[in-house]
């Protein structure tokens, strides 16, 4: 018991000497458990200050490295951004080439379509060549406007006045030509020419030739201004041509352009 009782009055003295002139002198008496504590806490203090130098390098170190990959995404998205301006105005050449091709296109169709429709119209004459209008009386009217563009009254060259037919009369060797494009809709047997050819232009015009001679065409074809229906000879110099317009006849002579 003396001997704990020894053991528990151990105390450390701390003395502090200052180098003044008056040598003061300070101690201070430390018993060893308040020694311990002080050292645990310096101890634990000392591991805290080490943790928290650990911590802020791995912390600092981790944060150059966000800072590091941060700039290569940086410099990453900058170049990509400027891939992208590179592609944009690319892209934006081509778009302002396509678009103008397909400005073109849409053009070149409209005037296409505008041909075809200008083509439909029966306003062809209807023979290859030259040639007479018969009069209503039979006599000869002169040669055809196409050569010398004389006029001729409408009373003397229609013929038939339900369906204000023209009567042609050609030179064998030219041929009986569409004076529009369509679609041939009949080829019909004739009781006073022989045969008759009906073309439907798609617009509401409808074009009748009646000859002898034979069809060229038959029921289906679709044909070009200009097609030949038939061929003159010396025994069909006669060919008599009507225009329907929305099924009521007018005359061909305000459709024909001789010059056409």
């Amino acid at each position: 018991m003396d001997l704990k009782r020894r053991k528990s009055k151990i105390s450390y003295t701390v003395m502090i000497i200052s180098d003044s002139a008056k040598n003061h002198i300070k101690q201070f008496h430390l018993r060893a458990g308040a020694v311990g504590v002080i050292t645990g806490i310096v101890f634990v203090a000392l591991v805290a200050l080490v943790c928290y130098v650990v911590y802020s390098s791995i912390t600092l170190s981790d944060s150059l490295e966000r800072s590091r990959k941060q700039v290569e995404q940086i410099t990453q998205l900058r170049e990509e951004k400027t891939q992208l301006e590179v592609s944009n105005e690319e892209l934006t050449e081509k778009v302002s080439i396509l678009s103008e091709t397909v400005n073109q296109k849409v053009e070149a169709e409209q005037a296409l379509a505008a041909q075809q429709e200008e083509s439909r119209i029966p306003k062809g004459f209807p023979l290859s060549g030259s040639a007479q209008i018969k009069t209503a009386e039979g006599a000869a009217a002169g040669e055809a406007a196409e050569e010398e563009n004389q006029d001729t009254e409408q009373e003397n060259t229609i013929v038939n006045a339900d369906t204000k037919e023209i009567i042609f009369t050609a030179a064998a060797g030219i041929n009986v030509i569409a004076s529009g494009a369509g679609t041939v809709t009949a080829v019909d047997t004739d009781v006073q020419y022989g045969h008759s050819i009906s073309i439907d232009h798609g617009n509401g015009y409808i074009t009748i030739y009646r000859n002898a001679g034979n069809p060229m065409v038959k029921v289906g074809d679709e044909i070009t201004r200009g097609s030949i229906l038939y061929v003159i000879a010396e025994e069909n110099t006669d060919m008599a041509y009507s225009i329907k317009q929305e099924d009521t006849y007018i005359d061909p002579m305000e459709m024909i352009e001789i010059n056409g």
